[in-house]
């Protein structure tokens, strides 16, 4: 076995020796964890799609509303700010705080819950650093103000079918940032659904560190555990992202970025539509008349969807 092989199989074997079985309400549940191959992050999409998956929707904008001062006023029932569809179920403050039974606030020791994500076939966990306990400026922690866990790079596949939950391990996803000396901009898990046996989760980090190599989707077969596809770098850094028929829609932007709406294959991660629009797009959502409605950082937007 040659040096190159060994280290991996070290490595994998490093991973997998965290599986680890845990009670929670009395029940003992099992784990697998394994970790996430990427190979090349400067985006690693398929040329092909499967037969009969290559069609994509297109979006054509329709409307934008007034600016507003006041980013609450967005709450519109088609966005359902707040409470969007599939809105991580832990507030910073905790007053929303529901989760599902099998879901340990404790995983392994030391990885903290962030999130559930609900829009997909079953729920997603995602997991993070516990809080720091250190007194901020203003006299409280990050402990005081949430117990979500931070920088989550954990992502377990709650799937109710299958008696061992699987766990990804994001974590090998860090890159030597531009200007941080030694340090590590680690990038987190941001979002993540799975739909038809393929986790997608979105990754964020930074903009303008990790050379650039940041803020993207990736695909993952759950029956292979093989990695798919990586989307192109600087692709999605919105709240979350939509599946919508064979397509994934996102949201790129920021202070002195060009802010663009994209479309992605989400068999091949290869990106069919790139739409500008006047601020950074945050959230997705589709509307009781089947438009999508985005929410930008004053204002929203909506789109017709074309299947």
């Amino acid at each position: 076995m040659n040096r190159l092989v060994l280290s991996a199989a070290l490595l994998t074997a490093s991973f997998f020796a965290q599986a680890q079985n845990y009670m929670l309400n009395g029940v003992e549940h099992q784990t697998e964890v394994l970790p996430v191959a990427v190979s090349n992050f400067n985006g690693q999409t398929l040329t092909a799609a499967p037969a009969g998956k290559s069609r994509t929707i297109t979006l054509v904008k329709t409307s934008f509303s007034k600016s507003l001062d006041d980013y609450n006023s967005l709450a519109l029932p088609e966005l359902k700010l707040g409470n969007i569809i599939g809105h991580p179920t832990l507030g910073w403050n905790d007053t929303d705080y529901s989760i599902p039974d099998i879901v340990p606030e404790i995983y392994d020791g030391e990885w903290v819950l962030n999130d559930v994500f609900y829009d997909g076939d079953y729920p997603v966990a995602i997991y993070g650093r516990a809080p720091k306990t250190e007194l901020l400026p203003w006299g409280q922690s990050e402990k005081d103000i949430s117990r979500r866990g931070r920088d989550p790079h954990l992502i377990m596949l709650v799937d109710p079918s299958k008696d061992v939950k699987k766990v990804y391990n994001t974590s090998s996803m860090t890159f030597p940032p531009k200007s941080r000396g030694a340090d590590i901009d680690r990038q987190s898990v941001s979002w993540a659904v799975v739909k038809d046996d393929i986790l997608y989760f979105s990754i964020g980090g930074l903009t303008g560190f990790d050379n650039g190599q940041n803020e993207y989707i990736v695909a993952i077969n759950t029956t292979t555990d093989k990695t798919l596809w990586v989307s192109k770098p600087k692709t999605c850094n919105s709240q979350n992202f939509l599946i919508i028929d064979n397509s994934i829609v996102c949201g790129y932007g920021g202070t002195d970025i060009t802010d663009y709406v994209n479309v992605l294959n989400r068999f091949t991660g290869v990106q069919k539509q790139h739409i500008w629009v006047p601020k950074a797009p945050e959230w997705f959502a589709i509307g009781s008349d089947s438009r999508l409605y985005v929410t930008l950082y004053d204002k929203h937007i909506s789109f017709k969807i074309n299947r």
